[in-house]
């Protein structure tokens, strides 16, 4: 019977270890930047996306009542909105009464 050896054993060398957190490391680093861009991006889609929304159902309201409603959680108790949206940079949304302004512009993410 052949006896196996220190050396003989499987599994893998620590130089070869070193070389695949080394890899990790730079995927790592080279991914982290996009991947952060990729979260704020989705941060502003996201709030302009609740904004249009509040503005158009802000619209809706003036339409019926003939003024704008004072802020978003007026709309959710009349029925124009199911809940009110979270502004994704904190704070809340609120509504300006102007009518001298876009619909875009009417509604801002107050923090």
């Amino acid at each position: 019977m052949k006896g196996r050896g220190f050396f003989d054993e499987r599994g893998f060398t620590l130089m070869e270890m070193l070389i695949v957190v080394f890899i990790i490391g730079v995927i790592l680093t080279i991914a982290s930047p996009n991947l952060l861009v990729a979260g704020e991006k989705a941060k502003r889609q996201a709030d302009r996306a609740n904004r249009q929304m509040i503005a158009a159902q802000a619209d809706n309201y003036y339409l019926e009542y003939g003024e704008y409603p004072g802020d978003v959680k007026e709309l959710v108790r009349r029925g124009y909105l199911r809940s009110a949206p979270k502004c994704p940079f904190g704070g809340e949304y609120q509504i300006r009464r102007s009518l001298n302004i876009t619909a875009e512009q009417r509604v801002v993410c107050a923090k």
